[in-house]
């Protein structure tokens, strides 16, 4: 009995390790098998895998439902071989836990806004700073540099065992806060809710805010008590998780115009036959390109809910926010490579 009972221990260790599971060599028949008789439907070709896929942002959001189509797209180009669990809310921890996970494997793929920046490709992608880029398209030609982009590609592999397999256009980030913020001038003293991100917070700060570091998933909370008063997100993300209850008041000032980095477990997408690997890469582009499609439609949508919830949008002038935080635009790029400041020095010009 103690026999049988080690055996079902170890087999339950075995799949309890395995995130990216898959069927390699199923058992041969006795006899080969007989063609399938007509009107009757033969099983698809190739092997199975079931993968677990995670994010840290609310359902609804654009990069939830642009996951939802990731997992909708890999089922029918694979005749659902490839199973994708897709995991929403937070449910298996926060950005900064999932990007640990998914370096061991525990998860298999997951997406991460500025902390990919900040986490993965720490002091090489300068895409994370605020107040530089002006367009999703200038954001997504770092990673098309052939030098600044490979360094990219190269440190998330080596330092983090991910690929970057998609990238997709985020809204861009507003400063939410519990009073109209017309001004750079008018920050001086607001305790603003940031993720850990050390470049905004060193930029924040030099403009005069207070910088708290908050997990997302506690930011309501922390905006609801007075621990901060204002926070910076895309409008989905405000829309999601009802900021606009605790703050009613959101200034555009698109400062950070990022992408949704998806990225895949190293030994995971190198254990998959090639096929496989490019039905996961189809996938993923059409997947991000729809969600580029539809993210303009759905970010009007977003504002008005905002607007129907009693939210008050401030327009403000975003170069004279953009040249308030040129010192700590330039004491961030300070942690960062040389070929990350030579970028940004070029650009800026």
């Amino acid at each position: 009995m103690k026999k049988v009972i080690a055996l079902l221990l170890a087999f339950a260790m075995v799949f309890a390790m395995a995130a990216c599971t898959s069927s390699n060599e199923p058992a041969a028949p006795a006899e080969p098998a007989e063609p399938a008789a007509e009107g009757e439907t033969s099983e698809p070709e190739g092997r199975t895998y079931e993968l677990t896929m995670v994010s840290s942002d609310a359902t609804g959001c654009v990069i939830g439902l642009v996951g939802e189509k990731f997992v909708e797209l890999v089922d029918k180009y694979s005749d659902g071989r490839i199973k994708v669990n897709y995991y929403q809310d937070a449910t298996m921890g926060t950005e900064l836990e999932n990007i640990q996970q998914i370096k061991t494997g525990e998860v298999d793929i997951a997406h991460f806004g500025d902390n990919f920046g900040s986490q993965i490709a720490t002091g090489v992608d300068p895409t994370l700073i605020p107040f530089i880029f002006k367009s999703a398209d200038d954001v997504k030609a770092v990673y098309d540099d052939p030098e600044l982009g490979e360094a990219i590609r190269k440190i998330a592999k080596d330092n983090n065992n991910v690929y970057l397999i998609g990238l997709q256009n985020r809204s861009p980030r507003l400063l939410t806060a519990s009073k109209a913020i017309a001004t750079p001038a008018e920050l001086k003293g607001l305790k603003v809710r940031v993720p850990e991100i050390e470049s905004w917070v060193t930029v924040w700060n030099s403009m005069g805010a207070m910088c708290t570091v908050v997990a997302w998933s506690e930011t309501y909370s922390a905006l609801q008590t007075g621990v901060v008063d204002a926070q910076e997100n895309p409008i989905d993300n405000i829309c999601a998780n009802s900021i606009y209850d605790v703050n009613k008041f959101i200034m555009n000032t698109e400062h950070l115009i990022g992408l949704h980095h998806w990225c895949i477990n190293v030994d995971c997408f190198d254990s998959m036959d090639p096929a496989d690997q490019e039905i996961i890469k189809k996938a993923m582009k059409e997947a991000d390109d729809w969600g580029d499609q539809e993210l303009d439609n759905l970010v009007a949508d977003y504002k008005q809910q905002a607007l129907d919830h009693g939210a008050t949008f401030v327009d403000v002038d975003k170069s004279e926010w953009a040249a308030a935080a040129q010192a700590g635009i330039e004491a961030a790029l300070e942690s960062f490579t040389d070929e990350a400041k030579a970028y940004i020095t070029n650009y800026l010009k």
